[in-house]
């Protein structure tokens, strides 16, 4: 059985066990002869994945495993686990917490090392530019999230690329708002003086409602701000490395990378991606909006060693490099998921940047000011 279809099939088990919230109707009961690859099944092993709640279901082809997320952690202890379906077919079954932390409406955490931008000197112009990876925030909100990267569009034209919850407000900020740099939150005395870096231009559909009023493939937690000045802004993400050009899907089992405003430079890897539909809650104070957007699809990535991404890298872009040694774009961070067994006790959630690219009809733009 592929992966994938071991999480669809066990997410249908869960559900009509009632381990599993749904939306919807009530789904049918699994086949019988799939529901019977489920092993193995007890009373007890039901019992404690209903009162922990089943939240997600992910799959990772790379490791041929799926992953069962649930909103309290699991105890560890091994007789308790073994009364947990641990395959199904051949597919092995991993448990992890997953509970998501709401977007907005909380103070950005503090960086966790200097400060909250970064200031590269261009060769090319001989003097300091703002890198990607850096702290910028709407012009009428004491916020903070991250430019994750710069894109053209087709007319040539330069923009920072973040999170809609970061640079549009939830699709509320008005077109032409200021973006500033670095955002609102971390002006400090006797730092970076505050800059408007660009206007916001325009933000991808986020809509909020249940699957079965709205289409989650065309979700995109995405905004776009015009550059006022290129040769102020650097494709460089902190002084880590440069955007790459390219972009690849995320896969379970891929090692990747950010920068960020809050945690800078981190790795980790990419657990799962989530099975179907998944919901993020949403606030923007200022426009006294509160919702929950389901997107599809979504990854999931555990940090190595070190806390992937925390409140304020919002809007960071994720990257890999391949067994050739060449940097590729993957995803962009969104939100997080209260975990206790990793690193940090947080997962990283993700959108793919290739579709957010071709939504856009931009292309990434590397080599600015390096």
């Amino acid at each position: 059985m592929e992966p994938r279809q071991a999480a669809e099939a066990f997410s249908q088990w869960a559900m009509f066990e009632g381990l599993m919230g749904f939306t919807g109707s009530l789904p049918a009961p699994l086949a019988p002869a799939v529901a019977a690859q489920i092993d193995p099944v007890t009373d007890a092993g039901k019992n404690a994945l209903r009162t922990r709640h089943v939240v997600t279901v992910g799959f990772s082809d790379g490791d041929h495993a799926i992953d069962v997320f649930t909103r309290r952690a699991l105890p560890v202890s091994r007789k308790l686990r073994a009364l947990l379906p641990n395959r199904i077919d051949d597919v092995m079954i991993r448990y992890r917490q997953g509970h998501q932390t709401p977007v907005g409406g909380v103070e950005p955490a503090a960086p966790f090392a200097g400060p909250s931008y970064t200031i590269r000197h261009s060769q090319v112009h001989g003097r300091d530019v703002f890198a990607c990876g850096s702290s910028i925030s709407v012009g009428n909100a004491r916020d903070a999230g991250t430019l994750g990267c710069l894109v053209r569009d087709a007319a040539g034209e330069i923009y920072g690329l973040s999170n809609n919850h970061v640079s549009a407000s939830c699709s509320h900020a008005p077109i032409g708002l200021p973006i500033v740099a670095p955002g609102i939150f971390d002006v400090l005395p006797n730092s970076l003086n505050p800059f408007t870096l660009g206007l916001h231009a325009r933000a991808l559909p986020m809509v909020p409602g249940t699957v079965d009023n709205i289409q989650a493939m065309d979700n995109r937690d995405a905004a776009l701000f015009k550059i006022i000045d290129a040769d102020v802004v650097t494709s460089w993400q902190g002084t880590a490395y440069d955007t790459p050009a390219t972009w690849q899907m995320p896969v379970g089992g891929m090692n990747v990378e950010k920068v960020g405003r809050t945690t800078g430079h981190t790795r980790g890897v990419v657990v799962s991606q989530l099975n179907g539909a998944f919901p993020v809650a949403y606030s923007a104070p200022l426009y006294n909006f509160t919702g929950s957007v389901y997107f599809d699809p979504v990854f999931a990535v555990v940090g190595l060693g070190e806390l992937f991404s925390d409140s304020g890298d919002s809007g960071s872009l994720v990257t890999t490099v391949d067994v050739a040694g060449n940097r590729h774009a993957v995803g962009i961070v969104i939100a997080g998921l209260n975990d206790a067994s990793a690193p940090g006790g947080k997962l990283t959630l993700i959108l793919p940047i290739g579709p957010t690219l071709d939504a856009l009809g931009a292309q990434l733009v590397s080599g600015l000011n390096a």
